[in-house]
C-alpha cells in the first residue's frame, strides 16, 4: 500500500520532471500526473474531514413483522 508521503514524493518528482519537459505533450502528461499524485496523497485526510462533518445517523425504529398473508393496502398489481 501507497502511503500519502510516497504520493506527495511521486508528485514532487513530476513537478521536477515538469521543469525539464521539451515537448508540449510530455508537459501535458506531467501535469495530469502531478495532479493525480495530489489527489492521492490527500485522500485519507479528505475522507476523514468528509465523515467528521456528515451528520449523525437516525435513529429509527425498528419495523414490525407483518403477518404472513395480510394486506397492508388494496392496492394490487397484475
Amino acid at each position: 500500500m501507497t502511503t500519502p508521503e510516497e504520493y506527495q514524493a511521486k508528485a514532487d518528482k513530476a513537478l521536477a520532471e515538469l521543469a525539464e519537459a521539451k515537448t508540449e505533450a510530455e508537459r501535458t502528461r506531467l501535469k495530469r500526473a502531478h495532479g493525480a499524485y495530489l489527489k492521492l496523497a490527500t485522500h485519507g485526510a479528505e475522507a476523514a474531514e468528509r465523515a467528521a462533518t456528515r451528520p449523525a445517523p437516525k435513529i429509527r425504529p425498528e419495523k414490525q413483522p407483518t403477518a404472513a398473508g395480510t394486506r397492508t393496502s388494496g392496492w394490487t398489481f397484475r
